[in-house]
């Protein structure tokens, strides 16, 4: 789940009257219907132009949202366009809410958000974002954890009422010093089948610190559950004893024997007027983040993105922008200390070696080299062990397979290979990876035959993009599906 503000390309503080302040959200849940997202978007009503309309100063906000696949992003799943408005006398500390419930399949998915203020001038703020939904067909799963809005009984159809209940997002990633309570909402799916009907297992709400991941004994709620096939969850966790800084609200799924069947978890930051002693106390006065200005801690942290796991990206997206230099330096210098804790200095200055030739290596006119996809597997994984280039790469005749690899993929099948000519690709060939995996492999493609960049187009990684039909895309479409050229043994062998 992400939330991003849009800023017309200003920072907070510094707003002109003219500019539009919003916050989306985009949670994903599951359904007997299906899998859906839930698009929040929450514009500040101050921030709008007004005009008069019947002798009422009213806003007008356009919307637009469109969704489409990430691999056929000029074809929409959804289009909605809407309008948007309030009265003046009703805009201050006012939200103006928009919820959409958008049923999806399981897939990746490119989301666009338009903002347009109908009275302005300004052009109006693009945002595009991604959307992952995975919801298995068996087994235990859990929608997102959203952070809401105290709960209250619905007395009417409002879009954001919910499962009998008034369900309104907090929208803001930052919590006041004033506030001492957190509410949260989810949903578990498939508990009964997993624990088996009418079983109790354990649900747990905890506040884990971003940087460390230590659990705040002080902020700990847990409920025991009767399993169900869909449970919505809401519950809340105190966080007046909470020092300033980032953190996370996990919700856990345990079994009568504390092993955890699934979480999720989303990031907020405290604000707090008791500051942390220790965020310093671990770090020698020495090391090399003291030596940084604000700005180049920033940068450092930013530089990590390729590397990330999930919860630092999370930091870099979410909290960076307001933590403070102490908390920045705590940050850097405890992520590179997880990675060397003899030397974490040496491991940040190796990293930045091979950040300096991917930059030199695979930027782009738009694009920094740890931005693209060469950039970022080349930095997670490092040099690859052979490299197989080809530019524009044809085949023909009669495609013949060897009967070692007819017993080997006998799903596959011959096929006549005339007039097939392959975009632009390489083919990284890994024999072992840092994580313990061998013979992986990486196929990027020029979709566009614009070999100034290459995207990731399949791999046999873990994690990593898993195109099935990689070949065929690879092929224009001239492979059929499911069929194997010339590239898919390269590919399976590492050459050809």
């Amino acid at each position: 789940m992400k939330k991003i503000l849009l800023l017309l390309g200003l920072l907070p503080g510094i707003l002109s009257a003219q500019s539009i302040r919003a916050i989306y959200s985009t949670p994903t849940f599951n359904s007997p219907q299906g899998p859906y997202v839930e698009i929040n978007t929450s514009i500040d009503a101050t921030s709008l132009n007004y005009v008069d309309v019947s002798g009422e100063q009213r806003s007008n906000v356009e919307l637009t949202v469109t969704i489409a696949r990430d691999d056929d992003p000029e074809t929409f799943v959804y289009a909605d366009k809407r309008q948007l408005g309030i009265d003046k006398e009703q805009s201050i500390d006012r939200q103006i809410l928009d919820i959409q419930r958008v049923m999806l399949g399981n897939g990746n998915y490119v989301l666009t958000l338009e903002l347009d203020d109908i009275n302005s001038n300004a052009e109006p703020t693009k945002i595009k974002d991604w959307i992952k939904i995975s919801y298995p067909e068996k087994g235990i799963s859990m929608s997102d954890v959203q952070i809401i809005e105290e709960p209250k009984k619905a007395k009417g159809n409002a879009v954001n009422v919910k499962n009998g209940y008034e369900i309104t997002p907090y929208m803001f990633d930052v919590i006041s010093k004033n506030e001492n309570v957190i509410n949260y909402y989810a949903e578990i799916y498939g508990a009964d089948e997993y624990f088996g009907k009418d079983s109790v297992y354990m649900l747990l709400a905890v506040v884990e610190d971003l940087t460390t991941n230590k659990r705040q004994e002080s902020a700990i709620q847990a409920k025991r559950i009767k399993a169900k096939d869909i449970t919505v969850i809401m519950g809340e966790v105190h966080i007046d004893s909470l020092y300033e800084g980032s953190y996370y609200l996990t919700v856990e799924v345990r079994d009568s024997k504390n092993i955890l069947h699934a979480f999720k978890r989303d990031a907020f930051f405290r604000q707090s007027d008791r500051k942390n002693p220790a965020m310093n106390m671990d770090i020698p006065k020495d090391a090399f983040v003291f030596s940084m200005t604000d700005e180049q801690l920033t940068q450092n942290i930013e530089n990590l993105y390729p590397i990330a796991s999930d919860d630092v990206k999370s930091f870099i997206d979410k909290e960076l922008k307001t933590a403070t230099r102490e908390v920045k330096m705590y940050f850097l210098y405890s992520f590179w200390k997880r990675e060397n804790e003899l030397s974490p200095q040496t491991a940040w200055q190796e990293y930045m070696t091979r950040l300096d030739f991917v930059n030199r290596k695979y930027s782009t006119n738009i694009k920094k080299g740890y931005e693209t996809d060469m950039g970022r597997v080349y930095l997670l994984y490092g040099p690859p062990t052979n490299i197989i280039d080809e530019k524009f790469k044809g085949t023909s005749g009669f495609k013949r397979r060897t009967r070692e690899d007819m017993m080997a993929t006998p799903e596959l099948t011959k096929a006549n290979a005339d007039g097939v000519v392959y975009l632009p690709y390489q083919m990284w060939r890994y024999d072992r990876t840092p994580f313990g995996e061998t013979n992986r492999t990486f196929v990027f493609y020029a979709p566009q035959n614009n070999m100034s960049e290459y995207f990731l187009l399949h791999s046999n990684a873990k994690g990593e993009k898993q195109e099935i039909y990689w070949e065929s895309v690879l092929s224009r479409h001239t492979l059929e599906e499911g069929v194997e050229g010339d590239a898919g043994i390269q590919f399976r062998k590492g050459h050809l």
